[in-house]
């Protein structure tokens, strides 16, 4: 899947410069001039990075950002506000608005596209951490007096999908022995049974 940007800023200069370097960085980007379409394109899709201007036509990018959160599929997106104002007060309502990062106009090439490389590893290291395997492996679940053996479907740095003939009670404590292969030594944990 396509790592995708979303620009949101009335000046076609300053988006058609991100433009350039996010697809250097090998990113798709979407260029938005009227913020009015942003919210929609927002709950409609994922996007890797949003840069937003922080003054211009309503909506602007301090009215935006704290949409991001409540959106479907950028609730963690990074946002980075873009404004001439170089003010010690535009930082602080740009970050309590939910910026990640800030970047003064007049944009330099070089130091956007070390941010979009530095934004792009802390998404590689979210994909890693909720990235699915499917793996089969014995797994043997215990709770109160009940033990039951069941498989794993999928594993990621995060969890397990078990398929057991019976589920444990929502909140209730487990032990978790995860059998990998017959060469290596069992897994165990213990946790907590999500609650869903």
């Amino acid at each position: 899947m396509q790592r995708r940007g979303l620009v949101v800023n009335d000046e076609p200069l300053v988006c058609e410069m991100i433009r350039k370097v996010l697809n250097s960085a090998g990113m798709e980007a979407l260029i938005l001039t009227r913020s009015t379409e942003a919210p929609d394109i927002l709950d409609e899709g994922k996007f890797d990075v949003v840069f937003l201007d922080l003054r211009m036509p309503s909506p602007d990018g301090i009215e935006l950002a704290p949409q991001m959160p409540s959106s479907r599929f950028n609730r963690t997106t990074p946002i980075v506000l873009i404004s001439d104002d170089q003010r010690p007060s535009a930082l602080s309502v740009g970050f309590a608005a939910g910026a990640s990062f800030f970047l003064y106009k007049l944009i330099d090439k070089n130091r956007l596209l070390k941010l979009v490389r530095a934004i792009q590893g802390a998404m590689e290291h979210e994909r890693r951490r909720t990235r699915r395997v499917t793996i089969s492996s014995k797994v043997r679940l215990k709770f109160g007096k009940e033990e039951l053996e069941g498989e794993t479907i999928d594993v990621s740095m995060s969890g397990l999908l078990v398929r057991a003939p019976r589920i444990a009670p929502v909140g209730s404590s487990l032990s978790i022995c995860l059998q990998l292969s017959d060469r290596m030594r069992p897994i165990a944990r213990s946790v907590r049974s999500p609650a869903f």
